[in-house]
């Protein structure tokens, strides 16, 4: 037991240092429909877009300094202050994703498709503003094995696998003060589980069983986000809007089950035996530290024809601690988004696609994965359009999303991917008097 011990930890060393060796088997990793980044293996999982909305996602991921009438930006919940008084808000998406992940010689494709978010928005007040919705926190999904030669036990293999992830319900309220400011503030309730697997096999020796170690974590906790927006006009035409957002670095606290098994099987065959429970620990108290982090934007609006808009965002992941995560390659992130839209006339009653909006926008994000020095950075260029449904104030947005994450250097792996998100805004007037003749 010792050795695999010793073992256990070498692998994890040589994947907390080098990810996936060159000698990766991509026919085991990537070719399943729920991997969604082999990157999501650190912290807890893939974090979740900032920007939720297609029409947002559309302009580069823009959030900080972007409000509206019809908009729930619950990347800060000032911008609630300037929904409308007398409208009922619901928006909701999914979203739909292909990537290509290669190594310096191999490459293998992937598609996944999911829910993105559901949010709905009303005015209590002409000055008090509520927002409530659901959306996902952070995601696994990876499979990958590393192939590895010893000295003592010659060649075995190191499974790693894991899937499941956090969702966020949240409930926020905003407040304007004065003409130009506003504040607001998101409860979120974090939850879900996500499971994590290593497996050691040894394909050289029958007399060696292989050992398995599994980790579900189970999550429920509460954390917090404010905002506070600026608009003000420039003459007769523009509005300027300067937003900045914190989220509070907090602990959240769950549970956890862990085991240790001894199994007997290979890697090519779908059975295998339990042979032992080394050891099996039933839901146990744990906790994670959520870092904080802050974020700036500007965007200067012509009335209702464009807009454009730049934000900054930098998180403190340096600080994030889980004991049962992978923690030492962490470092602070941030990222880069600038965007435009604009309306080619707003007022049009006679050509449908003169009254759509279009959108363009650009991000560039230094992530909170750094392997071996080697920074693991994002990209992407971005563009989205917006369709008036008939007689409605509603809209089908629409925002496309083509970009890069990671890199071939150091054997390391990149990935290229294409993602389509679709989401419907249903914009409803309330407490209005009818007149009946």
């Amino acid at each position: 037991m010792e050795l695999k011990n010793r073992i256990f930890a070498a692998s994890n060393e040589r994947l907390k240092r080098l990810l996936f060796v060159a000698t990766l088997m991509c026919s085991r990793v990537f070719a399943q429909a729920d991997v969604h980044s082999p990157y999501s293996i650190y912290g807890i999982g893939q974090m979740a877009d900032k920007a939720v909305n297609a029409k947002l996602k559309g302009m580069g991921g823009l959030t900080n300094a972007m409000s509206g009438s019809g908009l729930i930006n619950l990347g800060n919940p000032a911008s609630y202050a300037r929904i409308d008084s007398l409208a009922f808000l619901f928006d909701a998406g999914m979203y739909f994703k292909t990537s290509t992940f290669s190594t310096s010689n191999q490459s293998e494709k992937s598609a996944n498709a999911s829910f993105d978010h559901i949010a709905v928005a009303f005015g209590l007040t002409p000055w008090w503003k509520m927002a409530l919705g659901v959306q996902p926190y952070s995601t696994l999904g990876y499979k990958m094995v590393v192939n590895t030669t010893d000295e003592q036990v010659g060649n075995y293999a190191t499974a790693f696998e894991g899937s499941g992830g956090l969702n966020q319900a949240r409930i926020g309220n905003a407040f304007k003060i004065g003409k130009h400011f506003s504040i607001g503030a998101n409860v979120n309730y974090v939850f879900g589980d996500s499971e994590s697997l290593t497996t050691l096999y040894f394909p050289d020796s029958s007399y060696i069983l292989g050992t398995r170690r599994g980790i579900d974590l189970m999550v429920s906790s509460f954390k917090f986000d404010y905002g506070l927006l600026y608009t003000g006009r420039i003459g007769s035409e523009y509005t300027l809007s300067v937003g900045a957002t914190y989220d509070q670095r907090v602990t959240l606290s769950g549970k956890q089950t862990t085991f240790v098994r001894t199994i007997a099987n290979d890697m090519e065959t779908p059975l295998e035996y339990l042979i032992d429970t080394i050891s099996y620990n039933v839901d146990e108290s744990t906790s994670m530290t959520v870092p904080q982090s802050f974020g700036v934007g500007v965007a200067l609006q012509r009335d209702n024809r464009w807009t454009i808009g730049a934000d900054f965002n930098w998180t403190q992941w340096s600080k994030f601690a889980y004991k049962g995560g992978i923690t030492d390659s962490l470092c602070d992130a941030w990222r880069v988004s600038v965007g435009a839209e604009y309306m080619p006339t707003y007022s049009s009653i006679s050509n449908y696609f003169r009254k759509a909006s279009y959108r363009i926008g650009g991000f560039y994000e230094h992530t909170y994965i750094n392997i071996r020095e080697v920074p693991i950075a994002k990209m992407g260029l971005t563009m989205g359009v917006s369709l008036p449904l008939p007689r409605s104030l509603s809209k089908v947005n629409v925002a496309l999303e083509v970009g890069r994450c990671g890199t071939k250097r150091e054997s390391l792996i990149q990935e290229g991917y294409m993602k389509v998100n679709v989401g419907i805004s249903v914009f409803e007037r309330w407490f209005m008097k009818r007149k009946y003749k």
